[in-house]
């Protein structure tokens, strides 16, 4: 093809785009095969590259929403995952989506960094919880959503748990400035939420519905092939600069490396040289005593002919 300047491959490349679009969503976000896994951890790795910004966030949510846990190390690499979308504005359309995702998993479903890139999208929203409600209505159930996560057997010291609380005793302040009745009612929600993981006599199901609260862990989990896997893991091995760049290494440097330490047999052990004797040790230590065991006599003799010959 003849290269384009101008608009004109732009807008080839949208059609094209369009055109195909069912086949870029099945080879970069459904992560059924291995091949499709692949496909999107590449596309995350170079999203990393590019960075988060307004216009491509909702790429980076798209990638997070696969709970692929192969595409989401490769998608944070070095970021921390509650930050993920911390440069962005949270509006309503992000938030619905959060909190769709939320819902749409069971707990130990959702792979602990995908959880926090989304948690850490409601903690940035309802910070302020009555600004956070003029951009987006909460409801019972967004609430029972981020209960449901609670981890009761774990302290409130444990990341999840307390990144939840934190959040849920943010909301039990919604309608502290500007009063309304549903405000009263989603804080006093979130009030029994949080209550119920503390008070050691109740249980989360007294606060949120047992549906909600079915643990089934992710048997959708999809892995790349095994030489794919080599790759992932010899590339994050190799070295970084101070932007986190890789680091080029030359043919030459390869050749250069010193070669893998060959095992050496272990030296024949020796006889232990005798401890020195202590300084408060007047006697020297007794040596081992000797054998007391009788001579043999001699072979032909007997005991008679020996008491004989002494006679």
């Amino acid at each position: 093809m003849a290269q384009k300047s101008g608009s004109g491959i732009s807008d080839s490349d949208k059609r094209l785009i369009r055109e195909n679009a069912y086949y870029v969503r099945e080879a970069l976000f459904t992560c059924l095969t291995d091949t499709q896994v692949e496909c999107s951890v590449a596309f995350a790795r170079y999203l990393n590259r590019c960075g988060i910004n307004s216009e491509n966030y909702a790429l980076f949510l798209r990638l997070v929403m696969t709970n692929n846990p192969w595409v989401i190390d490769e998608l944070l690499h070095d970021r921390q995952a509650r930050l993920l979308f911390s440069t962005i504005r949270p509006d309503a359309e992000l938030i619905e989506a959060v909190f769709q995702t939320l819902y749409s998993r069971h707990p130990e479903e959702l792979y602990p960094p995908a959880l926090e890139a989304l948690l850490g999208v409601v903690e940035s929203a309802y910070f302020d919880p009555d600004d956070g409600y003029r951009i987006r209505r909460l409801s019972i159930m967004d609430i029972n959503a981020l209960g449901k996560f609670l981890l009761k057997g774990e302290t409130q010291d444990n990341p999840q748990n307390r990144l939840i609380l934190d959040i849920l005793d943010r909301i039990c302040h919604l309608g502290e400035y500007y009063g309304e009745q549903d405000k009263s009612v989603l804080s006093k929600q979130a009030f029994n939420v949080r209550f119920a993981y503390f008070d050691t006599t109740r249980e989360l199901v007294d606060a949120i519905p047992h549906p909600l609260l079915v643990r089934v862990p992710d048997r959708g989990k999809v892995s790349p092939e095994e030489d794919y896997v080599d790759l992932v893991a010899a590339r994050r091995a190799r070295k970084r600069d101070a932007s986190g760049r890789f680091v080029r290494e030359s043919p030459e440097d390869a050749a250069k490396a010193p070669p893998a330490p060959v095992p050496v047999a272990p030296a024949p052990a020796q006889a232990e040289a005798p401890k020195p004797q202590a300084p408060g040790d007047s006697k020297p230590k007794a040596g081992p005593a000797p054998s007391k065991a009788p001579a043999k006599a001699p072979s032909g003799t007997s005991k008679t002919g020996a008491k004989r010959r002494k006679g």
